[in-house]
């Protein structure tokens, strides 16, 4: 800031004589005026109060006057003076008097002290009488009320709002320097917008106290009021105020409450249709970088209020499916402008919470047609996320699953799948893709489908599958590996479920799946070697013995168990020992040697009963590991006998030996858990009758 006097023109050091001296000479100034001053700071009279006459021959002598006292001032700010407080108080008291009002500004003092207090770090009591000065000549004089605005002061003057000392000062001065000032009405309503937006609003007591309709109104101005929100500025700060009020509920149900829901879509749209750079309309100029990047931020921020509104269930009671307000979201989805497509994603999605909403959305709106262009064609990761998650939310009601993937959505997911640099997309992508194939084996065929119709290309014999296989063995994020393995399992189940097929037609169907993906394995058996998601690798082990329920099968379950990682799991979850260990006792043990059960001429497994499926759909998994343990280990035992059965003729003697001897070991141990379980029930109920044998307990459990 430049000053009408610098330190280079002035002592700064002055003795204690010297400033009393000049002190003297600030008080001398006002004593005449002390009969006819007015007590207390000014605030503006009422318009029906009549105007002073104005003596413009006095008003210069005092003009003069105060010119001749501005070194003085100058000099004691500059030398650090302790006096500078109280004489910053005179002029504040002098200023309580009309007639002081216009010659402040004129003499320079108003803008002295106005750049003091923008550019310097000052005491409390020092920036109160300032404000008190600033107040007091601004008080009904436009004059003086201009000079503030054009040092473009105000906002100094509102970042002193946060300080409780001063927030009683800065109030009353931005009321004498606002109010009924008609050059000023733009400016002042733009630092008030601000004001409530960083003081009130963050105020726990503004909660409580404003109407439930206050982000309405704001809302309302911003959608309708052309001539109130016609300049850019004013437009984003209407918005912006209604945004800080929605960050609270209370103000989030006010919206929908009363009915502002169309006006909000209104506002939004009106941020592009007026002030975008590509403007659908003709409007007012095209905003510059830094308005742009301002209107970029409330688009954002009225995205983010919007998703919040649309989470709550008054939302889902006041906006049907099939409704105006839904159908201008779904024009959205297709619209250019990536905001309005995010928002439609969100509010949208945040409606397709139940099967029947869902299905109507789907068989009634068709809006996963747009929704599958958006896959296809956008690049922004905040769309994408959107997009998926709405996808996700249809996807659930099994009635949706054909439907939608009859959109080509396998075509557009591989893309998601490879985007390396946004691993969130990825994992969304590839959960998206499971969840629609589960249970429907139209989508398994076409994500196992071949890439190329071409019998002499090396895409016929690959598929959308072995791009997941793919990523699977490159990337190093467990997540993404895991819901790549669960969907392989979901493509397992598929191919283990008759359903109005042939068996024959079955046989053929998985023949040519483990022929075109001879590395399914891989991530099979990362589920059952991991311990991080145990509910997933009990599903891991329950697709095991499904799987090896077939010869097909069984040989990519029985190669898996060459892995180290895989049978050590298997035979710790048989005989709770280590593989180490267990393969020790095998070798000392004196009792008969399993592999004695290998001599007879048939190669089947050790039992010939029926084993039946169980489906832990309906079991509660959260806190109940030894349930899970027991249903794991039953599922194991599965496993192994069927591997003996479809596999035994082929494998080794010592290792048929071991896998039978883990069906021993593991149907023994099974078998004392369920009466340790049972022993305490004993006593309350009649003994079971005589059982079908042990083989005929085996069962497949599995977690959903």
């Amino acid at each position: 800031m430049n000053y009408a006097f610098t330190s280079d023109s002035l002592s700064l050091h002055l003795s204690a004589e010297k400033q009393t001296e000049l002190m003297e000479n600030i008080e001398a100034i006002f004593q005449p005026e002390e009969e006819g001053a007015l007590h207390g700071d000014q605030e503006m009279p009422d318009a029906d109060d009549e105007e002073p006459k104005v003596d413009l021959e006095d008003q210069q002598k005092r003009t003069e006057k105060l010119k001749s006292i501005l070194p003085t001032i100058a000099q004691l700010w500059w030398c650090r003076s302790e006096h500078m407080e109280l004489a910053t108080e005179k002029l504040a008291d002098g200023s309580r008097n009309p007639k002081w009002r216009v010659p402040m500004g004129e003499s320079g003092i108003l803008k002295f002290f106005l750049q003091i207090l923008s550019a310097h770090a000052l005491d409390s009591k020092l920036k109160i009488q300032i404000l008190r000065l600033v107040g007091n000549s601004c008080a009904d004089t436009d004059e003086n009320r201009s000079r503030v605005v054009s040092l473009n002061i105000l906002p100094s003057i509102i970042d002193l709002l946060d300080n409780s000392s001063t927030l009683p000062f800065a109030i009353p001065v931005l009321y004498n320097i606002c109010l009924d000032y008609g050059e000023n009405p733009r400016a002042a309503i733009k630092m008030y917008i601000r004001l409530i937006i960083e003081l009130l609003v963050t105020q726990p007591t503004e909660v409580d106290l404003a109407p439930e309709n206050t982000a309405v109104i704001f809302i309302q101005f911003a959608a309708y009021a052309t001539e109130s929100a016609a300049r850019l500025e004013d437009f984003v700060s209407y918005v912006n105020l209604a945004v800080a009020y929605l960050q609270h509920i209370k103000f989030q149900k006010g919206l929908i409450a009363y009915g502002a829901l169309d006006a909000t879509l209104t506002a939004l749209v009106n941020s592009y249709t007026r002030f975008d750079s590509r403007p659908v309309i003709e409007g007012p100029t095209v905003p510059d970088e830094e308005e742009a990047e301002a209107l970029q931020q409330m688009r954002s921020g009225l995205n983010q209020a919007l998703s919040d509104v649309s989470a709550l269930p008054e939302f889902k009671e006041a906006v049907p499916v099939v409704s105006p307000f839904s159908s201008s979201l779904r024009r959205w989805l297709s619209s250019p402008q990536l905001q309005l497509q995010v928002c439609a994603c969100i509010m949208l999605g945040n409606l397709a919470r139940s099967d029947a909403a869902c299905e109507e959305f789907v068989h009634t709106c068709a809006v996963h047609k747009p929704l599958v262009t958006v896959l296809t064609n956008a690049n922004d990761p905040q769309l994408l996320h959107a997009a998926l998650g709405f996808l996700k939310n249809l996807a659930l009601p099994s009635k949706n699953k054909e439907a939608i993937g009859d959109t080509g959505i396998y075509d557009a997911l591989p893309r998601l799948w490879l985007l390396d640099t946004s691993q969130q997309i990825q994992f969304t992508s590839i959960s998206l893709a499971r969840q629609l194939l589960t249970g429907t084996w139209a989508n398994v065929r076409r994500v196992c489908a071949a890439l190329s119709q071409d019998h002499d290309s090396p895409a016929h014999m690959r598929s959308k599958l072995s791009l997941l296989i793919g990523l699977f063995d490159r990337t190093d994020l467990e997540p993404i590996k895991m819901e790549i393995a669960r969907l392989i399992t979901a493509v397992c189940r598929e191919f283990n479920a008759l359903k109005g097929r042939t068996e024959e037609d079955m046989e053929r169907v998985r023949k040519k799946f483990f022929t075109m993906h001879p590395d399914v394995g891989r991530p099979l058996g990362f589920m059952v070697s991991q311990d991080k998601w145990p509910v997933v690798r009990s599903e891991g082990w329950f697709v095991y013995a499904l799987m090896a329920r077939h010869p097909e099968g069984a040989q990519c379950i029985s190669d898996l168990m060459h892995d180290v990682s895989v049978f050590q799991p298997l035979v710790h979850l048989l005989t709770g020992k280590n593989l180490v260990d267990y393969n020790s006792i095998l070798m000392t043990s004196s009792e008969p040697s399993s592999a004695e059960l290998s001599s007879t001429t048939t190669p089947g497994p050790v039992t010939s009963s029926p084993l039946n499926i169980q489906t832990p759909e309906s079991l509660k998994t959260d806190g109940q590991a030894a349930e899970m343990a027991r249903i794991d280990r039953q599922n194991a035992l599965v496993l192994v006998n069927e591997l003996l059965r479809n596999r035994g003729g082929e494998m080794a003697v010592m290792r048929k030996a071991l896998f039978e001897d883990l069906l021993k070991g593991g149907a023994n141990t099974l078998l004392a858990n369920k009466d340790a379980v049972s022993n305490d029930e004993d006593k309350k109920k009649p003994p079971d009758p005589p059982g079908d044998g042990l083989a005929a307990s085996y069962s497949m459990q599995d977690f959903a």
